[in-house]
């Protein structure tokens, strides 16, 4: 459970080995000792995550060959420092890096032995094993690699109780700090995939904090790697239809439900099989899956795009060319897939530039079609997309399953209020915002206009007209009443109409409105001061 903390501590280096100490019960040492002990005089050493340098001094006793790499500035100058009274640093060079850049700043078999203590858990999956695949790389032929992390256990009831120990923690560690890290899963697999022989070394705290060895083997061929690629394929089972659930009414609302980032397999596709690229949110991987299992084989390479479908993704930032390219070589794919073309969602062109994608890594680039259901015809027609493949319509069903989606944020910020301040009339308003919205997804196409804010205009003016048809079903209403009410639908509408422009691809939902719905607020809440005052309607 040390590396929950891991993100705290780092803020305040200083404190770092004391703070580490006492979450591993003083038993991180004995394995450092462990680590050291495998290190001799003439070996060429790299350290990834040095932080304070607590192993590194270690290390630099041994051999004055030692290369430790760190991300933060701080931490290094923490471990400057020590290094500097026990007159190790020369022995030592410091270097401010992150782990994915190691591949570009050494040669092959640069080093006799690469060691990492806590920090491969602070990457993705996806991450730890490009980083394992780099110090295969860089590792000589005879080389030693030792990672001494946090580690899940394997049996279920363990599991169990490792969780309900960490969740505490790993809560607070994240209120204090934004951020969080992860127990390795899988290391043996992940190494083993990675072109080690996997050894465990030494373990502590019950088998949670552990150290493995990896030693070099003989590259694995296609057909090897193929076989440890994860398949996955359109399993519904009442996880998935929560998942489903939340991705339905607060699709907008973080934490977005996450697909881990990597390459998977869909059916049994070879070296030649199309490669095919989506974001990681996970309705979307899902849905792209059920779409196109059974119908061919393929890889599918989901890249991070921070739990967002692939249109917003693209459009606010977060599914970019880069991130496309890094997703390639964290995959490994290019080294055995010999077809060496992608398809991209035609919906994320706003946002993924495809010519640096090629210039970069010499893949071909093609945009498929906006419906994942169209890519094995796509496929089929030799790459090619037909009118309709490449139209982007907004039908009813999608319409309503956005408005869903977006009422369960918005509906959060109108009922709340509503139901501290004025509990009387939460249920009026909810079901006012309701019908709203689902006859605003229903009558879309029909209300003119393209901007939200002006198909605002004609809807507050149905929406008044319904309110005075249910008025004079009801029963007659005193005027103060009525005028309430009524500017209740004309802000509702503008709300409604202005806010979930973002649902289509068809309007501008780039385009915020914030200030003239502002604006408009204020003069509405000024009008229901003002208006029954003159009017001298009594309360």
């Amino acid at each position: 459970m040390a590396t929950v903390f891991m993100r705290w501590l780092e803020r305040r280096p200083a404190t770092y080995d004391r703070g580490i100490r006492l979450l591993t019960l003083g038993r991180l040492e004995r394995l450092y000792r462990i680590i050291a002990a495998s290190v001799q005089a003439d070996h060429q050493v790299l350290e990834i995550g040095c932080g304070t340098g607590a192993l590194t001094s270690l290390l630099a006793e041994v051999t004055d060959r030692v290369v430790a790499i760190d991300v933060s500035e701080d931490m290094l100058t923490v471990a400057r420092q020590k290094l500097d009274e026990k007159e190790l640093l020369g022995h030592v060079q410091l270097t401010r890096m992150d782990a994915m850049a190691l591949e570009a700043a050494y040669s092959p078999g640069t080093f006799d032995m690469i060691v990492s203590s806590l920090a491969l858990s602070e990457l993705s999956s996806t991450e730890q094993e490009y980083v394992l695949r780099i110090c295969r790389q860089l590792l000589a032929a005879d080389g030693t690699l030792l990672i001494l992390d946090e580690v899940a256990p394997a049996h279920a009831y363990a599991r169990l109780l490792f969780g309900l120990i960490r969740g505490p923690l790993r809560l607070a560690t994240w209120l204090l700090t934004r951020t969080t890290t992860n127990p390795l899963k899988n290391l043996a697999v992940k190494l083993r995939r990675s072109g080690f022989a996997d050894k465990l070394l030494a373990a502590a705290l019950g088998g949670t904090l552990c150290v493995y060895q990896g030693k070099p083997e003989v590259a694995a061929g296609f057909e090897s790697v193929h076989e440890q690629i994860p398949r996955i394929g359109h399993d519904p089972n009442i996880a998935s239809r929560l998942k489903d659930a939340w991705a339905l009414f607060f699709r907008v609302l973080p934490p977005y439900p996450k697909f881990e980032p990597g390459l998977y397999a869909i059916g049994k596709p070879d070296s030649d099989s199309p490669v095919l690229v989506t974001g990681n949110f996970d309705l979307t991987v899902r849905r792209v899956v059920r779409d196109i299992e059974g119908e061919l084989d393929a890889w599918l390479l989901v890249v991070n795009s921070s739990g967002i479908n692939v249109w917003c993704a693209a459009g606010g930032g977060f599914l970019s060319a880069e991130r496309v390219i890094g997703a390639l070589k964290m995959s490994g794919i290019d080294e055995w897939h010999r077809g060496k073309r992608m398809v991209l969602p035609q919906l994320c062109a706003n946002g993924v530039d495809g010519n640096v994608i090629r210039a970069q890594t010499g893949w071909a680039v093609n945009w498929g079609p906006v419906r994942a259901r169209d890519i094995p015809t796509y496929l089929e027609n030799g790459y090619t997309k037909t009118e309709a493949m490449r139209t982007v319509d907004f039908p009813v069903l999608d319409r309503l399953e956005m408005v869903s989606a977006t009422l369960g944020l918005y509906g959060l910020m109108v009922l709340g209020p509503v139901l501290i301040f004025w509990r009387h009339l939460f249920w009026p308003i909810l079901l006012a915002l309701l019908g709203l919205s689902y006859f605003y997804a229903l009558a879309l196409p029909l209300i003119p206009g393209r901007d939200g804010l002006i198909k605002s205009l004609p809807l507050a003016f149905i929406a008044l007209a319904g309110m005075v048809v249910f008025t004079w079903l009801t029963g007659p209403m005193d005027p103060l009443q009525l005028f309430r009410r009524g500017v209740g639908m004309v802000a509702l509408s503008v709300f409604v109409a202005a806010e979930l422009q973002g649902m289509s691809p068809l309007m501008r939902g780039e385009q915020a409105n914030w200030g003239w719905e502002a604006l408009i607020a204020v003069m509405l809440s000024v009008t229901y001061w003002l208006l029954p005052r003159i009017m001298g309607w009594s309360a």
